[in-house]
């Protein structure tokens, strides 16, 4: 390990020389910018590496920043990952990460991280009950720590990172609306994560703007497991009147309309529209390869990021500035293509 004492030795200068370069405090000394940039050519060449732990008790803070996710091994969730780390690589912040499941296990990891004195708490997917709602608010303001999110249903105010669901749902049902669709269907996700919640109302606002009939485009809840969502599909499409087209509120659940489908010899998209959301990898493995919305989760994980790290330096909670939307793209594909005409 390169150490302070042998870059000075190297360059022959003393210790509180190199050091008050390297921590960026040379000027007030009265050291020359040549000197700063002979030692900071040297620390890189040596593979320097400033010690995070000592610079934490010189300056009394943690430069630690938590993460809390329930979504890790989703697709997505690791693409928000990315986005976040994306953005803190060149800030002196570190990141430490607990992947949660269930309130208990979210209180107890918010616990370990206020323990370990983060200075901000980047939150993705996670969606408590009023009580622990109520915890997140007290332990976090008590601990002075900034919050930012993502997908997540806090009703305290704190920085707001999403994607507009409104805006892609609305994409979806007017591409399906101008290729003559009426009776159209919505799977959602389930009825508390804040994902679910606005792609659904988006659908029902939708389904009053282009004066859809709601008997004919009913919104069923598949709580996000696969078994739930093919029996939702069984029962939509076994209907006298089924739709001639599904919305649904992710990739996977499209995927799973597709294979009822094809159990039941419907023919997509010629005898069926079935459309997805987040443009997973699923949706290009399918056949035919699922329509959808582009998300830029890397994008939002990033904005997010840097969100909370400017709350922090600036001591300043930014939790009533509204919500940061972030647009997404159709992606047409083979799944979706013109209603058949009513004899």
């Amino acid at each position: 390990m390169i150490r302070v004492s042998d870059i000075a030795e190297k360059l022959k200068l003393s210790r509180v020389t190199v050091s008050a370069i390297l921590n960026d405090r040379y000027r007030k000394l009265g050291i020359s910018e040549k000197t700063a940039a002979r030692v900071r050519d040297c620390a890189q060449e040596l593979g320097y590496l400033p010690n995070q732990n000592a610079l934490s008790m010189k300056s009394g803070r943690s430069m630690t920043i938590g993460m809390l996710s329930s979504s890790l091994g989703e697709e997505w969730g690791a693409k928000i990952l990315v986005g976040a780390l994306s953005a803190i690589q060149n800030c002196p912040y570190s990141l430490r990460i607990e992947a949660v499941h269930g309130a208990a296990e979210e209180r107890v990891a918010l616990e370990r991280l206020l323990g370990s004195r983060i200075e901000g708490l980047f939150c993705c997917n996670i969606n408590p009950d009023p009580e622990t709602d109520e915890f997140f608010k007290l332990a976090t303001g008590r601990y002075e720590v900034a919050v930012a999110s993502t997908n997540c249903s806090f009703s305290f105010p704190h920085v707001r990172v999403e994607t507009d669901n409104s805006a892609a749902v609305r994409a979806l049902v007017e591409h399906l609306f101008e290729l003559g669709h009426r009776r159209i269907a919505h799977i959602g996700g389930d009825q508390i994560s804040e994902a679910s919640r606005e792609r659904s109302e988006a659908f029902l606002q939708s389904v009053e703007f282009f004066k859809l009939n709601p008997v004919e485009c009913p919104v069923q809840f598949s709580n996000w497991q696969s078994e739930q969502a093919r029996a939702l599909a069984r029962e939509l499409l076994n209907q006298a009147n089924p739709p001639t087209a599904i919305v649904c509120a992710n990739d996977a659940l499209a995927a799973c309309m597709l294979q009822v489908a094809h159990e039941l010899k419907l023919k997509v998209p010629e005898a069926l529209s079935i459309v997805g959301m987040t443009n997973e990898r699923v949706s290009r493995l399918t056949v035919p390869q699922i329509t959808t919305v582009s998300i830029p989760e890397e994008e939002i994980g990033r904005a997010a990021m840097l969100a909370l790290i400017k709350s922090i330096d600036s001591k300043q909670a930014e939790g009533n500035q509204g919500i940061d939307r972030h647009a997404c793209s159709i992606v047409v594909r083979g799944s979706s293509a013109a209603a058949l005409k009513q004899l």
